[in-house]
Protein backbone atom coordinates (compact mmCIF):
# COMPACT_ATOMS: atom_id res chain seq x y z
CA UNK A 1 0.00 0.00 0.00
CA UNK A 2 2.73 2.19 1.06
CA UNK A 3 4.86 1.45 -2.43
CA UNK A 4 1.70 2.22 -4.64
CA UNK A 5 1.15 5.68 -3.09
CA UNK A 6 5.34 6.98 -3.11
CA UNK A 7 5.19 5.34 -6.84
CA UNK A 8 1.77 7.74 -7.30
CA UNK A 9 3.19 10.61 -5.99
CA UNK A 10 7.04 9.82 -7.37
CA UNK A 11 4.74 9.91 -10.85
CA UNK A 12 2.84 13.05 -10.43
CA UNK A 13 5.98 14.77 -9.10
CA UNK A 14 7.91 13.59 -12.52
CA UNK A 15 4.49 14.61 -14.42
CA UNK A 16 4.77 18.18 -12.89
CA UNK A 17 8.17 18.59 -13.72
CA UNK A 18 8.05 17.49 -17.23
CA UNK A 19 5.18 19.88 -17.51
CA UNK A 20 6.91 22.61 -16.09
CA UNK A 21 10.26 21.97 -18.21
CA UNK A 22 8.00 21.93 -21.60
CA UNK A 23 6.34 25.08 -20.67
CA UNK A 24 10.08 26.56 -20.26
CA UNK A 25 11.02 25.67 -23.39
CA UNK A 26 8.21 26.46 -25.30
CA UNK A 27 8.48 29.60 -23.75
CA UNK A 28 12.14 30.32 -24.47
CA UNK A 29 12.02 28.89 -28.49
CA UNK A 30 10.42 32.63 -29.18
CA UNK A 31 13.29 34.40 -28.22
CA UNK A 32 16.14 32.28 -29.32
CA UNK A 33 17.14 34.28 -32.25
CA UNK A 34 16.87 37.71 -30.47
CA UNK A 35 19.60 35.82 -27.63
CA UNK A 36 21.82 34.51 -30.77
CA UNK A 37 21.45 38.21 -31.80
CA UNK A 38 22.07 39.93 -28.45
CA UNK A 39 25.29 37.26 -28.37
CA UNK A 40 26.53 38.88 -31.31
CA UNK A 41 26.03 42.04 -30.97
CA UNK A 42 28.95 44.83 -31.04
CA UNK A 43 29.65 46.52 -27.93
CA UNK A 44 28.06 50.00 -28.82
CA UNK A 45 24.86 48.31 -29.23
CA UNK A 46 25.02 47.06 -25.42
CA UNK A 47 23.81 49.32 -22.37
CA UNK A 48 27.23 49.05 -20.63
CA UNK A 49 28.96 51.03 -23.57
CA UNK A 50 26.73 54.18 -22.39
CA UNK A 51 26.71 53.79 -18.94
CA UNK A 52 29.10 56.83 -17.31
CA UNK A 53 30.09 57.38 -13.47
CA UNK A 54 29.30 60.53 -12.65
CA UNK A 55 32.18 61.14 -10.09
CA UNK A 56 34.63 60.66 -12.86
CA UNK A 57 32.48 62.39 -16.01
CA UNK A 58 30.73 65.09 -14.61
CA UNK A 59 31.67 67.27 -17.78
CA UNK A 60 29.30 64.68 -19.33
CA UNK A 61 26.62 66.41 -18.01
CA UNK A 62 27.38 69.72 -18.48
CA UNK A 63 27.77 69.15 -22.03
CA UNK A 64 24.37 67.99 -22.07
CA UNK A 65 22.97 70.85 -20.80
CA UNK A 66 24.55 73.15 -23.29
CA UNK A 67 23.44 71.13 -26.13
CA UNK A 68 19.53 71.68 -24.58
CA UNK A 69 20.66 75.72 -23.96
CA UNK A 70 21.96 75.57 -27.51
CA UNK A 71 18.32 74.21 -28.46
CA UNK A 72 16.85 77.26 -26.56
CA UNK A 73 15.77 74.64 -24.31
CA UNK A 74 15.20 76.52 -20.65
CA UNK A 75 17.45 75.23 -18.31
CA UNK A 76 18.27 76.25 -14.27
CA UNK A 77 20.86 75.23 -12.59
CA UNK A 78 19.43 73.53 -9.13
CA UNK A 79 20.83 72.50 -5.92
CA UNK A 80 20.26 69.75 -3.39
CA UNK A 81 20.71 70.25 0.32
CA UNK A 82 21.66 67.61 1.99
CA UNK A 83 20.77 68.80 5.13
CA UNK A 84 17.27 69.92 4.36
CA UNK A 85 16.90 66.00 2.18
CA UNK A 86 17.61 64.29 5.67
CA UNK A 87 15.44 66.21 7.41
CA UNK A 88 12.33 65.87 5.11
CA UNK A 89 13.69 61.88 5.38
CA UNK A 90 12.60 61.84 9.05
CA UNK A 91 9.23 63.73 7.91
CA UNK A 92 8.23 60.95 5.73
CA UNK A 93 10.58 57.81 7.08
CA UNK A 94 8.36 55.41 5.46
CA UNK A 95 9.92 56.30 2.25
CA UNK A 96 13.63 55.18 3.36
CA UNK A 97 11.72 52.16 5.15
CA UNK A 98 9.90 51.19 1.29
CA UNK A 99 13.60 51.25 -0.26
CA UNK A 100 15.59 50.10 2.12
CA UNK A 101 16.09 46.83 0.82
CA UNK A 102 17.35 48.05 -3.24
CA UNK A 103 21.00 48.22 -1.88
CA UNK A 104 22.94 50.78 -3.87
CA UNK A 105 19.62 52.66 -4.74
CA UNK A 106 18.04 53.31 -1.37
CA UNK A 107 19.41 57.47 -1.50
CA UNK A 108 18.50 57.68 -5.49
CA UNK A 109 14.94 56.74 -4.55
CA UNK A 110 14.57 58.82 -1.70
CA UNK A 111 16.16 61.41 -3.87
CA UNK A 112 13.30 61.27 -6.39
CA UNK A 113 10.50 61.50 -4.10
CA UNK A 114 12.22 64.46 -2.00
CA UNK A 115 12.43 66.38 -5.56
CA UNK A 116 8.99 65.22 -6.52
CA UNK A 117 7.86 66.98 -2.61
CA UNK A 118 10.06 69.89 -3.29
CA UNK A 119 10.54 71.57 -6.78
CA UNK A 120 6.50 70.89 -7.28
CA UNK A 121 5.67 72.56 -4.03
CA UNK A 122 3.29 69.43 -2.55
CA UNK A 123 0.55 70.78 -0.35
CA UNK A 124 -2.41 69.95 1.40
CA UNK A 125 -4.25 71.70 -1.10
CA UNK A 126 -3.45 70.03 -4.09
CA UNK A 127 -4.83 66.91 -5.30
CA UNK A 128 -2.01 64.76 -6.40
CA UNK A 129 -1.34 61.89 -8.82
CA UNK A 130 1.44 59.35 -9.04
CA UNK A 131 1.26 58.36 -12.79
CA UNK A 132 2.53 54.78 -13.74
CA UNK A 133 3.08 53.77 -10.42
CA UNK A 134 2.96 50.25 -10.32
CA UNK A 135 3.25 48.87 -6.41
CA UNK A 136 4.48 52.36 -5.23
CA UNK A 137 2.86 53.30 -1.83
CA UNK A 138 4.28 56.66 -2.39
CA UNK A 139 0.44 58.18 -2.48
CA UNK A 140 -0.48 56.49 0.14
CA UNK A 141 2.02 57.86 2.03
CA UNK A 142 1.33 61.51 0.92
CA UNK A 143 -2.31 60.82 2.47
CA UNK A 144 -1.40 59.68 5.79
CA UNK A 145 1.13 61.46 6.40
CA UNK A 146 1.43 64.38 4.42
CA UNK A 147 -2.29 65.23 4.04
CA UNK A 148 -2.44 64.95 0.78
CA UNK A 149 -5.08 64.06 -1.39
CA UNK A 150 -3.21 61.73 -3.28
CA UNK A 151 -4.06 58.99 -6.23
CA UNK A 152 -2.23 56.56 -8.28
CA UNK A 153 -2.42 55.59 -11.68
CA UNK A 154 -1.24 52.36 -13.71
CA UNK A 155 -2.04 50.27 -16.60
CA UNK A 156 -2.11 47.22 -13.99
CA UNK A 157 -4.96 48.29 -12.09
CA UNK A 158 -8.76 47.90 -12.41
CA UNK A 159 -10.04 50.12 -14.43
CA UNK A 160 -11.64 53.13 -13.39
CA UNK A 161 -11.30 54.76 -9.68
CA UNK A 162 -10.94 52.24 -6.51
CA UNK A 163 -9.95 54.59 -3.80
CA UNK A 164 -6.74 55.43 -4.68
CA UNK A 165 -6.16 53.28 -7.20
CA UNK A 166 -6.83 54.88 -11.01
CA UNK A 167 -6.46 52.10 -13.63
CA UNK A 168 -5.75 53.66 -16.54
CA UNK A 169 -3.22 54.85 -19.64
CA UNK A 170 -1.18 57.85 -18.90
CA UNK A 171 -1.83 58.80 -21.99
CA UNK A 172 -5.98 58.70 -21.89
CA UNK A 173 -6.91 58.53 -18.88
CA UNK A 174 -10.18 58.89 -19.15
CA UNK A 175 -10.33 61.61 -15.91
CA UNK A 176 -12.51 64.51 -16.03
CA UNK A 177 -10.70 67.86 -16.86
CA UNK A 178 -9.28 69.77 -14.45
CA UNK A 179 -8.60 66.56 -12.28
CA UNK A 180 -6.05 67.16 -10.31
CA UNK A 181 -3.23 70.06 -9.68
CA UNK A 182 -0.12 68.35 -9.52
CA UNK A 183 1.66 64.85 -11.26
CA UNK A 184 5.02 63.23 -11.51
CA UNK A 185 6.91 60.12 -12.46
CA UNK A 186 9.46 58.87 -10.60
CA UNK A 187 11.66 56.95 -12.79
CA UNK A 188 8.50 56.07 -14.95
CA UNK A 189 8.59 57.87 -17.87
CA UNK A 190 11.25 56.20 -19.80
CA UNK A 191 9.64 53.10 -19.70
CA UNK A 192 6.26 54.90 -21.66
CA UNK A 193 6.77 52.69 -25.03
CA UNK A 194 5.87 53.95 -28.71
CA UNK A 195 3.99 57.57 -28.47
CA UNK A 196 2.88 57.13 -24.92
CA UNK A 197 5.79 59.66 -23.70
CA UNK A 198 4.18 62.78 -26.30
CA UNK A 199 0.62 61.09 -25.38
CA UNK A 200 1.10 62.01 -21.78
CA UNK A 201 2.28 65.39 -21.74
CA UNK A 202 -1.17 66.25 -23.80
CA UNK A 203 -3.16 64.44 -21.38
CA UNK A 204 -1.41 66.36 -18.66
CA UNK A 205 -2.60 69.38 -20.14
CA UNK A 206 -6.28 68.11 -20.26
CA UNK A 207 -6.27 67.07 -16.72
CA UNK A 208 -4.51 69.27 -14.63
CA UNK A 209 -6.45 72.50 -13.15
CA UNK A 210 -5.33 75.96 -13.67
CA UNK A 211 -2.66 75.45 -11.18
CA UNK A 212 -1.63 72.49 -12.30
CA UNK A 213 2.03 71.44 -12.90
CA UNK A 214 3.91 67.97 -12.86
CA UNK A 215 7.31 66.60 -13.10
CA UNK A 216 9.37 64.23 -14.66
CA UNK A 217 12.19 62.52 -11.97
CA UNK A 218 14.41 62.11 -13.60
CA UNK A 219 14.97 63.11 -17.42
CA UNK A 220 16.93 60.80 -19.14
CA UNK A 221 19.07 62.11 -21.09
CA UNK A 222 22.10 60.64 -23.29
CA UNK A 223 24.52 62.42 -26.09
CA UNK A 224 23.24 58.97 -28.13
CA UNK A 225 19.09 59.15 -28.51
CA UNK A 226 19.02 54.98 -27.69
CA UNK A 227 15.93 52.76 -26.70
CA UNK A 228 16.96 49.93 -24.11
CA UNK A 229 15.62 46.94 -24.29
CA UNK A 230 16.11 43.19 -22.41
CA UNK A 231 17.12 40.46 -24.69
CA UNK A 232 14.90 38.24 -22.49
CA UNK A 233 11.78 39.97 -23.29
CA UNK A 234 9.67 39.44 -26.34
CA UNK A 235 11.26 41.58 -29.13
CA UNK A 236 7.94 41.41 -31.02
CA UNK A 237 6.11 43.15 -28.22
CA UNK A 238 8.41 46.05 -28.35
CA UNK A 239 8.38 49.13 -30.14
CA UNK A 240 11.51 50.70 -30.94
CA UNK A 241 11.02 54.55 -31.78
CA UNK A 242 12.28 54.87 -35.46
CA UNK A 243 15.04 57.58 -34.99
CA UNK A 244 16.77 55.95 -31.87
CA UNK A 245 19.16 53.46 -31.91
CA UNK A 246 18.49 50.00 -30.73
CA UNK A 247 20.73 49.02 -27.88
CA UNK A 248 20.42 45.67 -26.02
CA UNK A 249 20.54 45.47 -21.75
CA UNK A 250 23.38 43.81 -20.47
CA UNK A 251 22.63 43.73 -16.76
CA UNK A 252 20.48 41.59 -14.73
CA UNK A 253 17.43 43.43 -14.78
CA UNK A 254 14.68 41.92 -17.50
CA UNK A 255 13.28 45.55 -18.43
CA UNK A 256 11.11 45.47 -21.52
CA UNK A 257 11.95 48.72 -22.28
CA UNK A 258 13.76 52.44 -21.79
CA UNK A 259 14.07 55.80 -23.83
CA UNK A 260 17.05 57.65 -23.12
CA UNK A 261 16.34 60.87 -25.26
CA UNK A 262 19.64 62.99 -26.86
CA UNK A 263 18.78 66.79 -26.11
CA UNK A 264 17.60 66.99 -30.12
CA UNK A 265 15.23 64.17 -29.58
CA UNK A 266 14.22 65.73 -26.51
CA UNK A 267 13.42 69.16 -28.15
CA UNK A 268 11.96 67.65 -31.23
CA UNK A 269 9.45 64.90 -29.74
CA UNK A 270 8.66 66.72 -26.55
CA UNK A 271 10.02 70.29 -25.94
CA UNK A 272 8.06 71.62 -28.89
CA UNK A 273 5.31 69.81 -28.01
CA UNK A 274 4.38 71.16 -24.79
CA UNK A 275 0.43 72.40 -25.29
CA UNK A 276 -0.60 75.71 -25.76
CA UNK A 277 -1.08 77.45 -22.44
CA UNK A 278 1.59 75.58 -20.53
CA UNK A 279 5.17 76.19 -20.37
CA UNK A 280 8.05 73.30 -19.40
CA UNK A 281 12.02 73.79 -18.36
CA UNK A 282 14.41 71.67 -17.26
CA UNK A 283 16.31 71.63 -13.86
CA UNK A 284 20.02 71.01 -14.06
CA UNK A 285 21.87 69.58 -10.81
CA UNK A 286 25.55 70.28 -11.71
CA UNK A 287 26.83 70.14 -8.04
CA UNK A 288 25.15 66.89 -7.72
CA UNK A 289 28.56 65.36 -7.66
CA UNK A 290 28.72 66.94 -3.25
CA UNK A 291 25.54 64.11 -2.90
CA UNK A 292 27.07 61.05 -4.63
CA UNK A 293 30.10 62.47 -1.87
CA UNK A 294 28.00 62.10 0.64
CA UNK A 295 26.59 58.87 0.96
CA UNK A 296 29.42 56.57 -1.05
CA UNK A 297 28.50 53.39 -2.78
CA UNK A 298 25.43 54.79 -3.57
CA UNK A 299 23.83 55.25 -7.24
CA UNK A 300 22.79 58.37 -7.81
CA UNK A 301 21.97 59.65 -11.28
CA UNK A 302 19.03 62.54 -11.32
CA UNK A 303 20.80 65.19 -12.97
CA UNK A 304 17.85 66.34 -14.80
CA UNK A 305 14.08 67.07 -13.67
CA UNK A 306 11.42 67.98 -16.62
CA UNK A 307 8.99 70.65 -15.10
CA UNK A 308 6.40 71.52 -16.55
CA UNK A 309 3.57 74.15 -15.29
CA UNK A 310 0.26 76.07 -16.59
CA UNK A 311 0.59 79.74 -17.27
CA UNK A 312 -0.69 82.50 -14.83
CA UNK A 313 -4.01 83.27 -16.47
CA UNK A 314 -3.81 87.10 -18.59
CA UNK A 315 -6.60 88.67 -16.05
CA UNK A 316 -6.41 91.39 -18.78
CA UNK A 317 -7.75 88.87 -21.72
CA UNK A 318 -10.78 88.18 -19.02
CA UNK A 319 -11.87 91.61 -18.34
Amino acid sequence: MIGRVKRKITSKISNMLRSAVRSEIENALPIIPQLIEFQNSRKECRQSYYKKDPLADLDYYQKLKDRLLSLNIRVEEATIEISDFEDWLKKFPAIKKVYQGMGNAVIEKCLEHYLTYKTLKISKDDIYIDIAAAGSPWAEILNVQGGVKSYRLDLSYPDGIKGINIGADAGNTKLPDNFASVLSLQCAYECLMGDADVLFIKEASRILNEKGRFAIIPLYLKHTYINVTSPYCDQQKIIIDPEAKKVWRDDEHKVPFSRHYSPESFAERIYSRIPEGMEGKILYFKKLGEVMRHYPGQRIYCFFIFLCEKKPRNEDSNS
